[in-house]
């Protein structure tokens, strides 16, 4: 993705997902750290929902008798899921996480939504710094409109370690993860309402 400059009635890029993932990428691990007054700082549109900060990549219009919208969007989508196996997954070995509705919570909450597989075995997340990024594509055929975002979660939401809390605060670190996950609102639309302020 090239930049925000693909607009049309059917269709609008709103934000480069690799430069994103390269900013978050490239942060000192200080900043890194710092949660939620950085994602303004990146310069690009971001939704931040707590625990979960969504930025928005594209919107599509998506009707019954037009998909040209919706075909471009799912053409954006593969491209930008190949650049992030190649930086991320390490080219032909794929060490990405498929999400299971049925065991993870936030991979719940997309099913619940209707997010789209995007890839042959699902919505999959990576691991960047210590938080996962995970490429959503949720199709709202109700409201006709399509939306790709990464979102990025903490990284508990996604691999614990170890298997099974050995302390107290390990617990309790999950059961609020767990409670994190159920409660997030991974719904947007653009243009959204609850931007967080760009610097």
């Amino acid at each position: 993705m090239t930049g925000p400059t693909d607009a049309s009635p059917e269709f609008e890029r709103i934000s480069d997902g690799l430069r994103i993932l390269d900013a978050i990428v490239g942060l000192a691990p200080r900043e890194a750290a710092t949660h939620p007054s950085l994602w303004p700082l990146l310069g690009v549109p971001a939704i931040d929902r707590g625990a979960l900060v969504i930025f928005p990549l594209a919107v599509a219009a998506c009707s019954a008798t037009d998909r040209s919208g919706l075909d471009r969007l799912h053409k954006v989508c593969a491209a930008l899921q190949q650049d992030c196996i190649h930086l991320f997954g390490g080219d032909h070995i794929h060490r990405e996480t498929v999400l299971d509705p049925d065991e993870d919570p936030y991979g719940r909450r997309l099913a619940e939504v209707g997010a789209h597989a995007t890839t042959p075995r699902g919505v999959v997340v990576w691991r960047v710094r210590d938080r996962g990024a995970a490429l959503v594509l949720v199709v709202d055929e109700e409201r006709g409109q399509a939306t790709l975002a990464f979102h990025l979660v903490p990284k508990d939401w996604i691999w614990n370690w170890p298997p099974t809390p050995t302390t107290k605060r390990e617990a309790s670190r999950r059961r609020t993860a767990v409670k994190e996950q159920a409660a997030v609102d991974v719904v947007w639309s653009w243009p959204a309402a609850d931007l967080a302020q760009v610097r």
